[in-house]
This record gives structure tokens, sequence and C-alpha cells, in this order.
């Protein structure tokens, strides 16, 4: 009988990693707990994702907090976006009616090489875009 339900677990782990799902959407989905599919996951050698970005960022000997709009701010002083202090740190002040975009999309990743800087109108028509596909 052990042998008979590895396999079927085998069988619904694979499925849900090729799916993509969480640990805590394939947990729920075969009625085990999270700890048990990351357990079956690394045993099976399958790679897990990279974890969600930490809730803080140091940059410049200053901290960076993410906020619930899933961008990182100073805490302290001005308040400031991380990738807007970024970009004034190591390329220049922001002209009006500019703003500093993530290359990747990825709001967490703020190194100078996945920022630009957009006119306003051009930056929201990128989003535009992306919202679109």
């Amino acid at each position: 009988m052990g042998a008979h339900r590895n396999s079927i677990y085998d069988k619904a782990y694979v499925e849900m990693y090729a799916k993509g799902m969480s640990l805590a959407e394939t947990a729920k989905s075969i009625g085990v707990t999270r700890q048990c599919v990351y357990k079956a996951f690394k045993k099976r050698g399958l790679k897990l994702r990279t974890p969600a970005p930490s809730d803080y960022q140091i940059y410049d000997g200053k901290k960076f907090t993410l906020r619930n709009h899933g961008y990182y701010a100073l805490t302290t002083d001005d308040r400031c976006l991380m990738h807007r202090y970024v970009w004034e740190k190591e390329i220049c002040d922001i002209p009006d009616g500019w703003d500093v975009h993530h290359i990747n999309g990825d709001k967490s990743d703020n190194r100078r090489d996945n920022l630009v800087c957009f006119p306003k109108a051009e930056h929201t028509r990128r989003h535009q875009i992306e919202r679109r596909k």
C-alpha cells in the first residue's frame, strides 16, 4: 500500500510543480502540509522558487522597507522610494514630470542597470501596454 501511495504522490507533486503552483497551493490540493510538500520537492530534487523579497533592503547605509504597493521606501528622512533614491544617487536628479521605471518589471530589483527614467506620459503608456498583454 505504501509504495502505491508514494507513486500517486510522486505524480501529483511533479504535476503541481510543472504547473508552477506554490508550496501552499500544492499542499492544499493534495491534502498535506506545506512543510510536507517542501520536503517532497527537496527529496525529488525539484528546484524551489527563490524566496519572496525580504521586507527590507539596505542601500547607502539606509534601510528601505517593503511597502504594501510593492516598492521599497525609506522609512526615515523624506520617505522616498528606493528606485528613485538609487537613480538620484548613482545617475542624476530626476527632472520634474519624469518617472523612474524598472526595466524587468520587478519592483524589488533596484540595481542601476534595471532602472530607466522616462517622462510620466511615456512611463504610463509603457505600463498600459504591459497590462494589455
